[in-house]
């Protein structure tokens, strides 16, 4: 039951941190790794506390699946290609219900997410129109907890709480931010009319129900809280017809969505949240669009320093978003995503391609009324 088999070391294992801690110490052989890159990768296992990591030579036939077998029948899963063309044998989930990695480099894009918003919004953290004493602050999906360490310096008066499915954030914090493990799409233990302000980015891809994110939402805001939200767009866009539909970018941005959307947390609800956030309550919605270049081609400063950031970002992307997806909900074998990923990644530095490139982002803040009377 424990083994995977691939061809090492071109190749990597998928693991959810829930589903080893659950395993009896029998059935934790689960890496095929030589000794060479067990040395070479220790600092990126220390995660899975309880495995013990093995080549594949000593594990019984029995105990082997092949990779090829569909997600839903294998513990593990052989998963993703990361940096400039290495292979690194391990990426760590937090749970089967969101495909996306939640090791060291996704924690890194959590971080150049934090920064590209910052340039976006020239260093503000939250464009709703909120209080500077305000009180209480929640962070759905906080990541790395960036978001919410910042709002709380900036927010000294305010209790920040942030909650995440993987307990990824660090310790030393503000006294004034808390961390909880927590799933968003579950019914919500926070008290009605408690928070002044409740942020989330960048949940797309991993939100079945939106209705019900942004009515629990509405539901632990207090009369005249303040919802900011921001998504993106599942598609890159172009001006000058660079981005041809045969092309790499356009092909993986095709599977993507229709991986998305077969998993149920599809990309195209976020795009317009509108209707969703004023059927749960709220009234005063402001909803931008945003575009940002894909590249370093635009000539102002600030959009090509956006622009250096969004391809960092979205190459990256290609393997978190892209690998579990692909692999994991359409079945494709991991070295056939491997190669496609990489062509992908190839075009969208190529300056053929991408001199006219870009992604949209919607931003949300909307107000809840500030008299019951006033609600819908």
């Amino acid at each position: 039951m424990a083994g995977v088999t691939h061809h090492a070391p071109e190749g990597i294992i998928e693991v959810d941190p829930a589903w080893v801690g659950k395993l009896p110490a029998s059935t934790l052989k689960i890496l095929e790794l030589t000794s060479e890159w067990q040395n070479r990768m220790t600092h990126r296992i220390t995660g899975l506390q309880r495995a013990n990591i093995l080549p594949l030579h000593s594990l019984h036939p029995s105990e082997r699946i092949d990779t090829k077998m569909g997600a839903d029948t294998m513990p593990s899963r052989t998963g993703n290609v990361l940096g400039s063309g290495a292979w690194y044998p391990i990426r760590l989930t937090s749970s089967r219900k969101y495909p996306i990695p939640n090791d060291e480099p996704e924690q890194e894009r959590v971080d150049i997410i934090h920064h590209i918003y910052l340039l976006m919004l020239d260093g503000k953290l939250v464009r709703a129109p909120i209080d500077d004493g305000i009180q209480r602050i929640l962070d759905i999906g906080t990541g790395t907890g960036i978001w919410a360490i910042d709002v709380a310096e900036t927010y000294p008066s305010a209790q920040v709480i942030g909650t995440d499915l993987s307990p990824i954030q660090p310790s030393w914090v503000p006294p004034n931010v808390s961390f909880q493990i927590d799933d968003a799409e579950s019914d919500w233990t926070f008290a009605r009319d408690s928070f002044d302000l409740i942020h989330f980015r960048h949940l797309n891809g991993g939100i079945k129900d939106w209705g019900k994110l942004i009515k629990q939402s509405f539901d632990a805001l207090k009369p005249g809280g303040w919802l900011d939200v921001a998504e993106f767009e599942g598609r890159l866009k172009s001006d000058d017809g660079t981005l041809l539909p045969e092309g790499n970018l356009s092909k993986y941005y095709d599977l993507l969505n229709e991986a998305a959307d077969k998993s149920g947390q599809g990309f195209n609800t976020a795009t317009s949240l509108d209707s969703l956030i004023l059927d749960a309550g709220f009234d005063k919605v402001n909803h931008e669009v945003v575009k940002l270049s894909l590249g370093t081609w635009p000539a102002d400063k600030r959009q090509k320093d956006m622009g250096a950031y969004m391809l960092l970002l979205t190459e990256s992307g290609f393997e978190s978003y892209g690998m579990a997806l692909l692999t994991r909900t359409l079945g494709m074998d991991v070295l056939e995503a491997g190669e496609f990923i990489t062509g992908a990644k190839k075009e969208s530095r190529s300056k053929k391609v991408h001199s006219d490139i870009w992604q949209n982002r919607h931003l949300y803040y909307a107000q809840k009324p500030l008299k019951k009377s006033d609600l819908k």
